[in-house]
């Protein structure tokens, strides 16, 4: 019987293990020659469970039964980070982006939908710092952690300037 066994998407296959049951006489599972465990799973594999098959396997005195197993694939962790930006006071909100951080097999952003960035500052927001909030990403094959960047507010310039006047 092939033993069940979990993985994170992206990773390897790990090395199965097999149990046996039957064996009689003293014997041990070195009785068995030639015995290969597969699957189809491959570190591209979406998350999700595949089969663990014992295959080849003999044992002069005895008739083999393969019992498959069961390979979880789960799932890889994705950190989603607001980038940190900045504005000068009563300038417009700038376009906020993300940093993603654990990608496996080639993914890129684009797997992620729903993701928003969310400020909790106006472009009238007084001079100082706000969090930009990440938030509602999700992707199949990850378990997406947010986490916040800050914005932060500069002062506009001002210029004053005395009239020029005249006396007698």
């Amino acid at each position: 019987t092939a033993n069940n066994d979990a993985r994170t998407y992206g990773a390897v296959n790990p090395a199965f293990s097999v149990s046996y049951s039957g064996l009689v006489n003293g014997d041990s599972a070195t009785v068995v020659t030639g015995l290969a465990l597969g699957t189809t799973a491959t570190p591209a594999s979406n998350v999700g469970n595949y089969p663990i098959t014992p295959s080849n396997g003999v044992a002069a005195n005895y008739t083999i039964t393969n019992v498959p197993g069961t390979l979880t694939v789960n799932r890889a962790p994705l950190t989603i980070a607001a980038d940190n930006q900045s504005k000068v006071y009563g300038a417009v909100l700038p376009t906020f982006t993300a940093t993603y951080s654990g990608f496996m097999n080639g993914d890129t952003s684009s797997v992620v939908t729903g993701l928003t960035l969310i400020p909790t500052a106006t472009a009238a927001s007084g001079v100082g710092t706000s969090a930009i909030t990440a938030a509602n990403g999700s992707a199949s094959n990850y378990t997406i952690t947010h986490t916040p960047g800050t914005l932060t507010i500069t002062p506009a310039a001002l210029t004053i300037t005395a009239d020029n006047k005249t006396k007698v």
